[in-house]
């Protein structure tokens, strides 16, 4: 069976700036648009958000990220209603204010 070595062959041939575009162009099919949550999720998210705080337990919070999904483990600290952020703790007691329109999903850790 022969086997392909990708773009591996003919990087040799191509000009830097070739090289780069297909780097773009791969990278770019990756990306996904960020999903739309209804109703029911965001007040699923909600609960389990508060329910969290109050009992002091970690989360794992989905967020997108131009294009990309990533992924958090903390607790949420502080819900700033005014500016629609979330406060969330990581296991390192980093600090990160995350955006509601961020959030994708989130679940126990």
């Amino acid at each position: 069976m022969l086997k392909d070595r990708g773009t591996k062959k003919w990087v040799a041939m191509m000009l830097p700036e070739h090289v780069a575009g297909v780097k773009e162009v791969i990278e770019s099919q990756n990306k996904i648009e960020q999903p739309v949550l209804d109703e029911d999720k965001l007040n699923d998210i909600d609960i389990l958000i508060h329910e969290a705080m109050e009992y002091n337990q970690l989360l794992k919070y989905s967020l997108y990220n131009n294009g990309y999904i990533n992924t958090l483990i903390g607790r949420t600290v502080y819900i700033d209603y005014l500016n629609n952020q979330l406060r969330i703790q990581d296991e390192t007691d980093k600090i990160h204010y995350i955006s509601y329109r961020k959030l994708v999903d989130v679940e126990r850790a």
